[in-house]
């Protein structure tokens, strides 16, 4: 596709946006950047909504003999299931909340990929998918002969697969692409800088959008001052021209109101107050220094944790890049410079509110319950989710746990329904605190408070 074909599509694009403002001026820009998100595509196609549904046709057996037998309806739930997709709650038709139509029969993946997810089996806006398996759908979309339709104009290593579903190489992705642009978002072919093989694995679960409007910095390691440029990094791509990119600062602005209006959804079973009132007493004497302090008077100190001192997986904050970061700075996205810029270690402490919606726990998703966060000695090496179970007492996923992996899981999109924390970057030792523990009605009182924030 030429350049100018792709300019005369960023024109398009930014009226079909103008117009929407015509027809819905009374929206704010939060409620507008949502319908962005679902309604405007920003960038290509990776197929089209046929050969999305049509992908059964490439399934393994016995799956693809089970979809044949089914209607359609019954695949698309199949289908669902099998790339951890959901429909929107907030859009009528077919197509997964993880996919924006460009209006021509293709799908765009937007934001919600990774950052729409549910809990007990309902959508909740702006949590992190969980159950995205982003690899097993590229995987049949190569068997199908749709992988890359166009051949990227720079030579580049590839994106190594997650290693669990829940999990992504967004920061991969983001290395990569950042290092073919100068500081103005132009295309070049000789890559400003040049990451490790280490540098481009480095898997990582998705945060709340609920936490945004708490802070002034953004991502595990807080490196860089949050802005609406930023958030876009995740949207370049190689084929997208600079002035395209550059152009969509506006919608963005509109997407990043959003991100920041965003609400954590109340935990939706009875709560036990006199428990609760306990365990308010142990979060602020063992877990407010660092995580903050909720109710009236509440404030979140945004305070970067050591690795020595939080000991959690080290590969998320000692691996990306920081001549990525550096670069990143200078540019358009960090505004020339102008957006803070930290290339300390270690990692922020995140806020706590809806705190029971967001398991599995950590930056890298290891701890599958509140339970087990409390109780290091007690994680499970390898264990498996249910897609919709949840458990009220350990206050996270229902998991299935195994000592080893199944000897009948064999292939990639089976062993990643399996998290398995001997694998780099998928630790689940760390954050040992209280140090000296809690006792089990501790524990219960700590949880039940948890469960109110």
């Amino acid at each position: 596709m030429s350049q100018r074909n792709l300019l005369i599509i960023a024109t398009c694009l930014a009226a079909l946006w103008a117009g929407g403002l015509a027809c819905l001026a009374e929206e704010t820009p939060a409620e507008r950047g949502y319908r962005t998100l679902l309604t405007v595509p920003f960038g290509f196609p990776v197929c089209s909504e046929k050969q999305y549904f049509d992908l059964w046709q490439v399934w393994p057996e016995p799956l693809r003999s089970e979809a044949a037998k089914s209607t359609p309806e019954q695949r698309q739930q199949m289908a669902l299931r099998r790339y951890g997709f959901q429909l929107s709650p907030d859009r009528s038709g077919p197509i997964p909340q993880q996919f924006t139509s460009d209006g021509k029969g293709g799908l765009v993946t937007n934001c919600l990929a990774c950052h729409g997810g549910p809990v007990r089996g309902q959508v909740v806006r702006g949590l992190g998918n969980g159950l995205s398996d982003l690899d097993t759908l590229t995987e049949d979309l190569e068997r199908q002969g749709l992988a890359e339709p166009i051949p990227s104009p720079v030579k580049v290593p590839p994106t190594p697969p997650a290693p669990s579903r829940g999990l992504n190489q967004a920061w991969t992705d983001a290395t990569l692409f950042v290092m073919h642009r100068d500081n103005d978002m132009n295309l070049v072919e000789k890559p400003v800088y040049t990451p490790t093989p280490e540098q481009l694995d480095i898997p990582v679960r998705t945060p709340p959008y609920w936490w945004s409007h708490k802070k002034s910095r953004y991502y595990a390691d807080g490196f860089v001052g949050k802005s609406s440029r930023d958030i876009m990094q995740f949207a370049l791509h190689y084929r997208v021209p600079a002035a395209t990119f550059v152009g969509w600062e506006e919608p963005f602005k509109d997407i990043f109101a959003w991100i920041n209006s965003v609400q954590p959804p109340p935990y939706d079973k009875p709560i036990d107050r006199a428990l609760a009132s306990d365990g308010r007493i142990l979060y602020v004497n063992h877990c407010s220094r660092c995580h903050g302090t909720y109710g009236p008077g509440g404030s979140y100190p945004q305070k970067l944790v050591s690795l020595d001192e939080i000991g959690t997986d080290s590969v998320r904050a000692r691996e990306l890049s920081p001549d990525f970061k550096k670069h990143l700075g200078e540019s358009w996205l960090g505004n020339y410079g102008k957006v803070e810029l930290s290339l300390d270690k270690g990692y922020i402490a995140p806020p706590l509110d809806g705190i029971w919606a967001v398991a599995p726990y950590l930056h890298n998703g290891s701890v599958p319950t509140l339970w087990h966060l409390l109780t290091p000695a007690k994680r499970p090496a390898i264990w498996r989710r249910s897609d919709n179970g949840y458990d009220d007492v350990r206050l996270g996923l229902e998991i299935t746990t195994f000592d080893t992996l199944p000897s009948d899981v064999t292939r990639p999109d089976q062993q990643r329904q399996y998290y398995q924390s001997a694998k780099r970057g998928l630790g689940n030792e760390g954050h040992d605190f209280p140090p000296a523990g809690l006792d089990e009605d501790e524990k219960a009182a700590l949880i039940e408070y948890l469960k109110t924030l």
